[in-house]
């Protein structure tokens, strides 16, 4: 398979111009070409030229001849090929009279005809011979023998071929089961591909998810490859990287059966991946030819796969920037990236819900029922208009266009993202008025209508408080909970009670000393155990991460460094 797609035309058919006639003569006597059949796809554009096998060419000619029959019969006897296809000569001269023949000079580069196959082409097979003749040779001769050389034996200056056109119906039969029990975390699974092969071809093999970011890419060895008589296979890429091909095999045609292993490493997490085959049986493709995709997921074993959570940022020009979560409590965020600009326009914004980034690197998933939850924003311009935007998962937009919420928003001092208080699925907002009462916005899911319902009053005296922060689960009972911070600097903890009118229970005391910050976001899950923490900034620039317990009473470990710097943005969430 594959040898068309080898032999350019500089390889396969050489000729230097201006040699000398002596040159010549000594060369052809060590010239060998031989033919060839190749598998043609509907659409593509198989050449007709012999392979040289040795020996140079000079000043001589190459006749090819092509028709419907296997040339043995009467010169010309189902000359040309089926209705429908189209020939192209590219420099090679075509007889007067002669259908279906061409006459090719040797010179650098592709200088041999070729053929149109149409794109709803059926089965069918196209017979090709081609004599050589040197300079100053019999032409008639030549054109005479590439006409009925399927008559005769094959030698160093003639031979024939054939272009096997394959359909899409006829590459369908050639399939590929699995056999692919699930990994074991610290275990060994062997999966096996049974080859049910028409004709012979190539089967490609990766075992992975298209969708997992990077970091969450297992690196699972594959190994201990196993085939049967008329198969083999090549390693690619023994880990199941992100869409990297683990195995190419060559297979005959016949009933194969490919095994390898599979070993899951002690701590990996659980992960749902696909065994991925293609199976391409041509020689001359097209970029959307009819190859056979299989695949089946199965599933690395382990402990549960936790999404990650981020941190968004504003700086003073009015850039947004993302940190991606890394999952690990020593270095909680990778590098930021800018994914906005011209937020400077709002004197407020809050993510509704603790900024997610999912399970995978890049779904293009544009809002829906899938995006919600992973941190949708609103944000509030100097004219009291509040503006909703709405999280997706595209790649480099991490946020649709802004959707208008309506006007008079500027009666608020507080506007905080609350998460589900309601548990309806959607994500809900607090409000606070200047005389201290909390408003309760809940969400509607809509993506045409309004996005929020009738605000409902969720009590009085909040006014106490000069920072709120809220969205997710700090204790561990499912409902979404509130930070609150007094004047005095200390931090208070409403737990979620889950209902849409009395969406807090009586508050219980965190501790003092919180005044020390300016900045304190509830920024979900950041440490990978599927506890919400939070994060505070302090007067210095430098940020702490604070590590979720789940535990009512003392909701939060003692604080860990995360780095200084922070002072460059006026804006958490």
């Amino acid at each position: 398979m594959r040898r068309a797609a080898a032999m350019t035309g500089v390889t396969g058919l050489l000729a230097v111009a201006g040699v000398t006639a002596g040159a010549g003569v000594a060369a052809a006597e060590d010239l060998r070409l031989s033919g060839y059949d190749m598998v043609a796809a509907p659409g593509s554009v198989p050449r007709f030229y012999p392979k040289v096998e040795s020996g140079t060419m000079y000043g001589g000619k190459v006749v090819v001849a092509v028709g419907t029959k296997p040339l043995t019969g009467p010169a010309g006897d189902g000359a040309g090929a089926p209705q429908g296809y189209r020939f192209q000569g590219y420099g090679c001269e075509q007889p007067a009279g002669l259908v279906g023949v061409y006459v090719c000079d040797q010179q650098p580069g592709p200088g041999f005809p070729d053929v149109v196959v149409p794109k709803d082409a059926k089965d069918a097979t196209l017979y090709w011979g081609f004599a050589y003749v040197p300079r100053g040779g019999d032409l008639t001769a030549a054109i005479e023998a590439a006409r009925t050389a399927g008559a005769r034996p094959a030698d160093a200056t003639h031979g024939t071929g054939r272009v096997i056109v394959k359909s899409a119906a006829s590459a369908a039969l050639n399939t590929v089961a699995f056999d692919v029990p699930d990994v074991p975390a610290g275990g060994t699974a062997r999966q096996q591909l049974r080859v049910h092969a028409v004709d012979a071809g190539r089967v490609t093999f990766r075992s992975g998810s298209p969708k997992a970011s990077s970091g969450d890419c297992p690196e699972d060895p594959l190994g201990n490859v196993t085939t049967d008589p008329g198969a083999s296979c090549s390693y690619r890429a023994d880990q199941l990287f992100l869409d990297a091909m683990n195995l190419d095999c060559r297979v005959e045609a016949g009933e194969h059966t490919i095994g390898y292993e599979l070993t899951g490493s002690v701590n990996q997490q659980a992960l749902r991946l696909q065994a991925q085959s293609r199976y391409d049986i041509y020689d001359y493709p097209t970029y959307s030819s009819d190859v056979i995709q299989s695949s089946t997921p199965f599933t690395l074993l382990g402990r549960t796969a936790l999404p990650r959570h981020g941190l968004l940022a504003r700086d003073a020009s009015g850039k947004l920037w993302q940190y991606y979560g890394t999952g690990s409590a020593s270095v909680p965020f990778y590098s930021r990236a800018q994914i906005g600009f011209g937020w400077q326009v709002y004197n407020t914004a809050t993510s509704l819900s603790p900024y997610q980034q999912g399970l995978y690197y890049r779904a293009d998933v544009t809002p829906s029922a899938t995006t919600r939850g992973l941190g949708d924003v609103v944000a509030r311009d100097a004219s009291g208009t509040l503006w909703y935007y709405d999280r997706q998962l595209v790649d480099q937009k991490s946020f649709a266009p802004r959707v208008k919420v309506g006007g008079g928003w500027n009666v608020y001092d507080r506007i905080d993202g609350a998460g589900d208080l309601d548990r309806d699925g959607y994500m809900d907002l607090l409000a606070r008025d200047k005389t201290g009462v909390l408003w309760l916005y809940k969400g509607t899911g809509s993506f045409t209508g309004a996005r929020f319902k009738t605000r409902v009053k969720a009590g009085a005296g909040w006014g106490a408080y000069d920072r709120l922060a809220g969205g997710a689960d700090l204790t561990g009972d499912g409902r979404a909970d509130l930070l609150a911070r007094d004047k005095a600097g200390v931090l208070w903890l409403y737990r979620g009670t889950g209902s849409g009118t009395t969406p807090y229970a009586t508050r219980t005391k965190v501790g003092g000393g919180w005044g020390a910050y300016d900045q304190l976001v509830v920024a979900g899950d950041l440490t990978d155990d599927g506890k919400a923490d939070a994060v505070a900034r302090d007067r210095a620039g430098i940020l702490w991460l604070y590590r979720g317990t789940g535990n009512a009473g003392a909701p939060f470990a003692t604080r860990t460094k995360v780095g200084g710097g922070w002072s460059a943005y006026d804006r958490l969430f």
